[in-house]
């Protein structure tokens, strides 16, 4: 509080300079930077130039406090250049308002009516990200506005392509540019000029990003100033920039480290944590894959890694740079977990990886997955796995059970397959990876694997029950309560009679009346304790008559429903290696010596048995499509002078549906009509013998 009241001139040439280093950011907006950057030691001032970029007196420094090697290009002559760059951008971004009210003046001075504003602050080097501009250019095609009001080019764009785009869509809606710098309209004489503008402007940025990267490069290479995102769980940004350790959040991560040490993968950490209590900053619960990135993160070791990516300037993207570009700095902050537990937990993690894929498929038991087909079903195409996919039904809005090729959900269907993306669609592809196989809807396989599982192995389904039925009342068999209650019955009787002799004794004189207090107390405690054991039994023996019930309500279901097939079908996938899918059949492979419990003998192996089950377009929607088209073409080559109407009654479709698929089989000049109205016929074309047909 009595901060204002001192003289900072004075303590900043005054104080020591270890006193002035401890409180150097609590107190920057009072010390006197022109004598700090004379008094404080150099390796004080490069530690923190950066940070007080702003505060520093920069002649001093040049002059005095820099050495030549300091001014080199290895040296802070980057980084210096980069906050020099930053400093006059900044400067610009603050005079934003000035300019808007500049533009604002200028349309008031020239008697224009002001419709609306476009203000933005980001670079003009790009168009991603710019928000105003893209409003600004799709109301260039509305008549919303006829002039355009801008301070000067390059606070438009600095990227030529895009100012050159940004004309020609004005000039085609008949729009004008003025310039109030230059007090100007821009006219089609000036393209030369602001082309030529453009490119400076582009060049411009591209050595201002030179330079940044420069200095980002130059800290990295030295390991000054790591940097640490908002959301790095266990870490914290320490005042005086260093990293610190959060020890709640630490604690949760040193748990993490010791359970995948210990064999548990990130799904079953996921869940441990969640049984827990524990979620992240956001209150969420952690993700299995949220765990895997921590656990491989070398800062939890006390290790920083920079220079992983680089923006690139050109593209517009920030690429990744090769591996033994990174500059590693081993403990240069506080580390989390020991070396030993992160290399133990890194190790099983890519043990556990290596163990769960062969060949790209999962094998049996390595990492099973959610559902009972994880890691089971693969593609016949690409050999990639198939994952589980939910969607909303069309028209009915339930939720429909797909299996999908994971290459297709990545990426796609193949680009020369004529199912490819939009996007793919559009641009010229020479190669595109993609998948054209067929999506498996979970209900329809399910049923396709129970009906061939009990064909082929056929289980005595009655005697099965049987056996079910009798475990049952083996384990839940009824026990009678009834002796046990009538027992307690009595004993309540006897207790009241006893109570009633010990009244009768009290009015008679016979016992004195403490006397009468204590036995009287003792029956009570008698009597209550027997009314709750018998409660306890007549619940009891309620409950008998409920497992009863509810034995005979399981033996009718799995009587009557198809409990007994999916359990059927559930344990033969278990002894299922994988189920590689085609369009038109799927494989499924067993492994013999594991289905008949020899795998760990020392008998030869005697490999898979595959087991093949032809499905047709069965899981094909165009196929069954083309199936359907098909069985009309067939009733028309029959009856030449079949109508819709009639191809309705007898396919069962419905009216319209039939028109459709006509429309289609003409449209792919598949059939043609000869005649007109009523009196002509089907012709059915591509045929070997063309039906002429008889006119009926």
């Amino acid at each position: 509080r009595w901060a204002d009241k001192w003289d900072w001139s004075y303590l900043s040439e005054n104080l020591k300079i270890e006193d002035i280093t401890n409180y150097l950011y609590e107190y920057q907006d009072y010390w006197n930077w022109t004598i700090l950057t004379r008094r404080l030691t150099p390796s004080t001032i490069l530690a923190n130039l950066v940070d007080f970029s702003e505060k520093w007196d920069w002649t001093t420094l040049i002059d005095t406090i820099f050495t030549k090697d300091d001014l080199s290009i290895d040296g802070y002559l980057p980084t210096i250049a980069a906050i020099i760059s930053l400093q006059e951008e900044e400067s610009q971004k603050n005079a934003l308002e000035k300019q808007v009210a500049e533009a604002e003046e200028c349309i008031c001075n020239h008697g224009w009516l002001l419709v609306d504003s476009y203000v933005e602050s980001r670079s003009g080097t790009t168009t991603k990200g710019r928000d105003q501009y893209k409003r600004l250019c799709a109301d260039l095609e509305t008549g919303k506005f006829d002039i355009i009001v801008i301070k000067s080019q390059d606070r438009l764009m600095r990227n030529t392509m895009e100012w050159h785009i940004f004309l020609d869509r004005m000039t085609k809606n008949g729009k004008k540019l003025f310039m109030y710098l230059e007090n100007k309209f821009f006219t089609p004489d000036d393209s030369l000029v602001t082309g030529i503008k453009a490119i400076l402007a582009e060049e411009y940025s591209r050595e201002l990003s030179k330079k940044i990267n420069n200095a980002h490069h130059s800290r990295q290479k030295n390991g000054r100033n790591v940097i640490l995102t908002g959301n790095t769980y266990g870490f914290c940004k320490l005042p005086d920039k260093s990293i610190g350790i959060i020890e709640e959040e630490a604690d949760v991560k040193r748990c993490m480290y010791e359970l995948c040490a210990a064999g548990y993968g990130g799904r079953t950490i996921a869940e441990i944590l969640k049984n827990d209590g524990i979620v992240n900053r956001k209150g969420r619960p952690f993700t299995d894959a949220n765990i895997l990135r921590m656990i491989k993160n070398p800062m939890n070791k006390g290790t920083v890694v920079m220079g992983k990516r680089h923006f690139d300037f050109d593209t517009k993207q920030t690429l990744k740079v090769p591996e033994e570009e990174w500059h590693v700095f081993e403990h240069r902050i506080p580390a989390i977990v020991s070396e030993e537990l992160w290399e133990r937990a890194n190790q099983e993690t890519k043990k556990r990886a290596e163990a769960g894929r062969k060949n790209g498929v999962y094998r049996k038991n390595s990492s099973a997955g959610k559902y009972s087909l994880s890691g089971k079903l693969v593609c016949g195409c690409c050999n990639a796995v198939y994952y589980r996919t939910v969607r909303r039904g069309y028209g009915t809005g339930e939720k429909v059970f797909e299996w999908k090729c994971s290459n297709y959900l990545y990426t796609g269907r193949s680009a020369d397959s004529g199912k490819a993306r939009g996007q793919l669609r559009r641009v010229e592809v020479h190669r595109a990876e993609g998948c054209n196989n067929i999506h498996l809807n979970e209900e329809k396989l399910f049923r396709l694997l129970e009906d061939v599982f009990l064909k082929s192995y056929q289980p005595d389904k009655e005697k099965i029950l049987r056996k079910t039925i009798r475990l049952l009342r083996r384990v839940l068999k009824d026990t009678d309560y009834q002796p046990q209650i009538d027992r307690e019955k009595r004993q309540i009787e006897q207790i009241k009679k006893q109570m009633d002799v010990l009244l009768d004794k009290l009015l008679s004189g016979v016992i004195p009346d403490d006397m009468y207090q204590e036995k009287q107390s003792k029956l009570k405690c008698a009597l209550d304790k027997s009314k709750e054991t018998l409660l306890q039994l007549e619940k009891k023996n309620e409950s008998g008559d409920t497992i009863k019930s509810r034995i005979d309500k399981i033996e009718q279901a799995l009587q009557e429903g198809n409990l007994f097939e999916k359990a059927s079908t559930a344990s033969m996938l278990e002894e299922v290696e994988k189920i590689v899918v085609y369009p038109t059949y799927m494989e499924i492979c067993f492994h013999t010596a594991r289905m008949l419990g020899m795998e760990h003998t020392d008998l030869p192996d005697t490999g898979n048995s595959i087991l093949t089950i032809t499905y047709g377009n069965l899981f094909n929607y165009q196929g069954q499509k083309e199936e359907e088209r098909e069985v009309i073409v067939e009733m028309m080559r029959s009856k030449p002078g079949i109508t819709a109407k009639q191809i309705a009654e007898e396919s069962g479709l419905s009216l319209s549906g039939v028109n459709y698929r006509i429309r289609v089989l003409k449209r792919d000049g598949r059939i043609k009509y000869q005649g007109k109205g009523g009196r002509g016929y089907w012709k059915i074309l591509g045929d070997e013998e063309e039906a002429d047909g008889a006119k009926p």
